[in-house]
């Protein structure tokens, strides 16, 4: 079992997104609970050059997470054209 934890100006973003979007991020939360590896329909994987750095894609939006000891945290929300811009 992963524990997810989320920062809080990640909480802010996460917030504004819409409704749909935040309850589709909490499904994927529980998935991602049972354990972060990729299988069909839960979409994960690393960021090329930014080593230990993840995105959960839920539609047109990300969510990037960092994963330590049975710790996921994530450190940002956005929309796929706005997220990568760090």
């Amino acid at each position: 079992m992963v524990r997810i934890l989320i920062s809080r100006a990640a909480e802010r973003e996460l917030a504004r997104l819409p409704r749909d979007v935040q309850e589709r991020f909490a499904r994927a939360f529980d998935d991602l609970e049972k354990g972060p590896k990729p299988r069909p329909g839960f979409d994960i994987k690393p960021l090329r050059g930014m080593k230990g750095t993840w995105r959960l894609r839920v539609g047109s939006y990300r969510g990037v997470f960092e994963m330590e000891a049975g710790q996921v945290r994530f450190t940002r929300f956005g929309h796929r054209k706005d997220i990568y811009r760090f």
